[in-house]
């Protein structure tokens, strides 16, 4: 992975919030409760008062999206069986570091949610 793969990585804030929390977890945890961890700095609250529709939401994000763009380059091992997630040995950790700090804001602050503008 070169400077411009793990900017890439970075791009997204759910992947931004995933390495933050993984990194909080000495590189090792579950895709529940990486997912209530996820939801709960995307909708700014504690983990403990987001809803199972939030939390279902961000695990589906996590598979499909997020954890698939980790997985491509090799930054972990995701045991879909029973939903352990790990740094890879091969995770290029200190360079995401570096491209991190690099960032406008980290560790990522959740995400503010967007106005709405009213159409009359």
């Amino acid at each position: 992975m070169d400077k411009s793969d793990a900017f890439r990585v970075l791009a997204s804030a759910d992947r931004q919030y995933l390495f933050y929390e993984l990194i909080e977890r000495d590189g090792a945890s579950t895709v529940e409760t990486l997912s209530q961890q996820v939801a709960g700095r995307r909708h700014r609250t504690t983990p403990g008062n987001v809803t199972n529709a939030e939390i279902d939401r961000t695990r589906v994000r996590l598979a499909h999206i997020h954890l698939p763009k980790f997985l491509e380059q090799n930054i972990v091992d995701v045991d879909w069986a029973d939903g352990s997630i790990a740094f890879t040995e091969d995770a290029d950790i200190d360079l995401l570091l570096e491209a991190a700090a690099e960032l406008e804001q980290w560790p990522p602050e959740p995400q503010r949610e967007p106005l709405l503008v009213s159409r009359s």
